[in-house]
């Protein structure tokens, strides 16, 4: 499993080293009320584009399990009806988003300072248009690592760490000749680096021996089985991812009630807390991926030792890391801000975080392997049921009832994992012994 999980687990910290590339030179070079703006942007859009990463996840899955099985005539209309579907999705839900994000004066603003509305906007307009490429391109990120060329994709996204940060440096703090556009200058970097690893990683899905043709990727030929297939995992996965970062975001908005110091602290906590997360989440995919092609080959000895392997090293890694963000949580924060109330706030709050790590990465990975099974309605419901039933009222309830303000969002965003990582590795435990594998 690490021979498809490594590249997976590197693809996935590369992809982080971007975000944290803009944070770090937004919250340094331009100052903290850009910084909380960005988390502001972020906390909205992310949580329907990333939800659409159910699409692409859809495609690792079938893909797996039709290579799996060995039906490969049907892998070029698999990427097909992804891509289709991500395209279509990401350009609806992301007019709505933006539509939605500049009339928030009707609700008030939702409790957020409203003299940081206008400065993330433009910021917007361009990761709303970079994330059509992201979700395309991740369809064919999905397409390589299910038939096991991991490597593939991550030569590009190498690539892509050295382009974004270039491209901030000139556009954030316009050098080379360009304007300095300070937070939308992160914008424009992340749309043109999307675009570029899109066209790059095309060329060399195309160029490879994985069974797909130009002709075949552009078919106008839409198959209402093939679609139906998707959205039969992609729809619940989407809902699962979107359950998961609304209430992300919501907490993220408690946050900023208390105060745009306070904002950008949670901001730059996440920004650490979600690096070392895309461990287990990259080694989740692994688990997935091989998940699927063990139940494709209805081999369930292997399904439970795949599972076994995955959480095991989901909980060996993320001991590491609390060790690491509780020894250093004083020291990180200074990496991100100059200013010292919002580098102290952050220091409190990585604290908790990392006392969650090992429950984040061991409810990750038991929901890779339910996604490999074809488990997705009942995970669903579980994660739905933990996040808003629970997690966010008391997120609520310790900020401003009990006056621990945003300590109390990450102590609930902590209690709030304890609960995720027991359910589901419980259905997973029932799930993987008694599921039919080749339905």
């Amino acid at each position: 499993m690490a021979s498809l999980g490594v590249p997976l687990v590197i693809a996935q910290l590369c992809l982080m080293a971007m975000a944290l590339t803009d944070a770090i030179m937004v919250g340094r070079g331009v100052g903290t009320e850009a910084l909380a703006a960005m988390a502001l942007g972020l906390s909205f859009v992310n949580v329907p584009f990333i939800a659409l990463y159910g699409f692409s996840s859809a495609t690792s899955i079938l893909t797996a399990r039709t290579f799996g099985s060995g039906k490969m005539t049907e892998l070029p209309v698999i990427l097909r009806h992804g891509i289709f579907l991500s395209a279509a999705s990401a350009v609806v839900v992301g007019l709505g988003t933006l539509w939605f994000f500049n009339h928030l004066e009707w609700l008030d603003y939702l409790g957020q300072p409203p003299e940081l509305i206008p400065i993330a906007r433009p910021y917007l307009y361009f990761y709303t248009a970079a994330f059509l490429f992201m979700l395309c391109g991740g369809n064919l990120r999905a397409y390589c690592e299910s038939q096991n060329r991991a490597w593939l994709p991550l030569y590009v996204i190498l690539g892509s760490i050295v382009a974004n940060a270039v491209l901030d440096y000139a556009f954030i703090y316009g050098v080379f000749g360009l304007p300095k556009m300070g937070l939308p200058g992160a914008g424009m970097a992340t749309l043109l680096c999307s675009f570029g690893q899109f066209v790059v990683l095309l060329t060399v899905v195309l160029k490879s021996n994985l069974h797909l043709t130009f002709r075949e990727l552009v078919r106008p030929a839409i198959l209402r089985d093939f679609t139906a297939r998707h959205l039969r995992l992609g729809i619940p996965t989407a809902l699962q991812i979107g359950v998961e970062i609304g209430a992300m975001s919501i907490v993220a908005m408690f946050a900023g009630m208390v105060s745009a110091s306070t904002l950008a602290a949670h901001h730059v906590t996440m920004q650490v807390a979600s690096f070392s997360f895309m461990v287990p989440m990259g080694m989740s995919f692994a688990v997935s991926i091989r998940v699927s092609q063990a139940a494709g080959a209805n081999d369930r000895a292997r399904v439970i030792s795949i599972a076994r392997s995955g959480l095991t090293f989901a909980a060996c890694w993320m001991g590491g890391m609390t060790i690491l963000l509780v020894g250093l949580h004083s020291v990180i924060p200074w990496a991100f801000t100059r200013d010292p109330e919002v580098a102290a706030m952050a220091a409190s709050f990585l604290v908790v975080a990392g006392l969650f790590q090992v429950f984040d990465g061991v409810q990750c990975t038991s929901i890779g392997a339910l996604r490999g099974l074809k488990d997705v309605n009942a995970p669903t419901l579980i994660v739905t049921l933990i996040y808003w039933v629970f997690e966010i009222p008391v997120s609520w309830l310790l900020c401003f009832k009990a006056g621990l303000w945003g300590l109390g969002v990450w102590i609930a965003l902590f209690l709030g994992l304890i609960l995720s990582a027991t359910f589901l590795t419980s259905r997973l435990r029932r799930v993987a012994a008694s599921k039919v594998l080749t339905d």
